[in-house]
């Protein structure tokens, strides 16, 4: 549910601004009129903005405070979802904004205590009579009830935050048993080849004896050869023996320390991805894979090329790139093609943490548009990169999104990477 939600922009926003809103902004305009649904609708709006334009949330729970404090409301319903949103907030909002919407949700708290405190227009007539509090009544119902309201926020945002953290750096229960199994798989591995290298170390003594055999046998034949030929011959034959021994001895070692290589170090492949994004979920970064259109097969070679590709935008990503960075891979099979692109946020991450003038984020200028232009993006890891893709006919190319990341974007045409491609050749 939460991969859903990261993956997509603005509709799980929407669909909870829209449930807050008809649910608590009806009983509003049920029970206290228009006014006080406006005030719902103000907080319900809030959700849309958690996790982009993340100060618009904090002044939409402000005109919310403000509508109650101004017409005199009794307290709305629509405060309910200060809770709900301090828990959002915690679990998807940038850097500092998480902070900054945090504290706009205790102040919306507040504000709901003290209007059930000390608002003189209190009416519970619905209920059957009118509530008479003195000021000390009041006071006491006010503290009482800030310090539930400031329990029940702080509780939410920091549930909201172990929430993300545990699904980003800790990995799903799914996460966690595939890397598990991995890891039994590895030290499985290990132990056999462990166990060969034992067996290889004998085989090794043993061809060391042979071919010094063949060293001695040869040496006495060249001196028994110039005064006996007949000598000469029979040493060259104890020579060839004792080579096609130590030939037997090699080829024994060899196919021990490959056996079971075909199994443990097959190269990986498309399908393998998804393992690819659990590793790099368990060191940090956020990946999500998607594929788009009718697959076709791959030849080898290719398939391996592109998951290097992949593999290393990637590795790119995690060491250029500030904790919170979010990495997507998408695969598009086409008609006459394949194209692979890697997208991630780290520029944003990066400059939702700079906060500018009046604590807003710091502003795109001309000047970052110009720079993205002009830019050409290059090093040792993308040159290599490139060279994969033009070795079937392909292309790579990497560009910067103003204010979003990087994109690597590397397209394949179908008659250099299908399988039919590498029968024909």
């Amino acid at each position: 549910m939460i991969r859903w939600i990261q993956r997509r922009n603005w509709l799980p926003e929407a669909a909870l601004a829209a449930f807050v809103f008809l649910l608590l902004g009806g009983l509003d305009l049920i029970t206290q009129g228009a006014t006080a649904m406006f005030g719902s609708f103000a907080i319900a709006a809030s959700f849309l903005f958690v996790r982009k334009l993340s100060y618009l949330a904090s002044l939409l729970v402000l005109i919310a405070a403000a509508i109650q404090i101004s017409f005199s409301l009794l307290p709305i319903f629509g405060s309910i979802g200060i809770p709900l949103l301090a828990f959002v907030v915690g679990a998807f909002s940038p850097k500092p904004w998480r902070e900054i919407n945090f504290v706009v949700s205790i102040f919306g708290g507040l504000v709901f205590a003290a209007n059930v405190a000390f608002n003189p227009t209190i009416n519970l007539a619905i209920f059957g009579g009118v509530v008479q509090l003195d000021d000390v009544g009041r006071v006491v119902i006010f503290i009482t009830l800030s310090l539930l309201a400031i329990s029940l926020v702080s509780l939410l945002w920091i549930l909201g935050q172990l929430l993300i953290t545990r699904l980003v750096h800790v990995g799903t229960e799914f996460d966690r048993l595939v890397y598990e199994e991995k890891q039994l798989k590895l030290s499985v591995e290990l132990a056999e080849q462990s166990k060969r290298f034992e067996i290889a170390r004998d085989i090794n003594e043993t061809v060391v004896q042979k071919l010094s055999s063949v060293i001695t046998n040869a040496e006495g034949g060249i001196y028994a050869a110039k005064s006996n030929p007949e000598a000469g011959f029979r040493a060259l034959e104890k020579v060839l023996d004792s080579a096609r021994a130590a030939h037997t001895e090699l080829r024994r070692l060899f196919d021990m320390i490959n056996r079971g290589t075909a199994a443990s170090t097959a190269p990986p492949t498309l399908a393998d991805l998804e393992n690819l994004a659990i590793s790099m979920r368990e060191i940090g970064l956020d990946v999500s894979v998607s594929n788009f259109g009718e697959r076709f097969a791959l030849n080898q070679s290719a398939e391996l090329a592109i998951y290097r590709i992949i593999f290393e935008a990637l590795q790119n990503v995690k060491q250029h790139n500030p904790a919170g960075t979010k990495a997507a891979v998408e695969i598009s099979w086409l008609e006459n093609g394949l194209q692979v692109l890697i997208k991630d946020n780290g520029v944003e991450i990066e400059r939702r943490a700079v906060v500018g003038p009046g604590g807003l984020p710091v502003p795109y200028e001309a000047k970052d548009d110009l720079d993205t232009l002009l830019e050409k993006v290059s090093g040792p890891g993308l040159t290599a990169m490139r060279e994969r893709a033009e070795s079937f006919g392909g292309s790579l190319e990497v560009q910067r999104v103003v204010g979003i990341g990087f994109t690597v974007s590397a397209m394949f045409p179908s008659s250099g990477v299908s399988a039919t491609s590498d029968t024909a050749s």
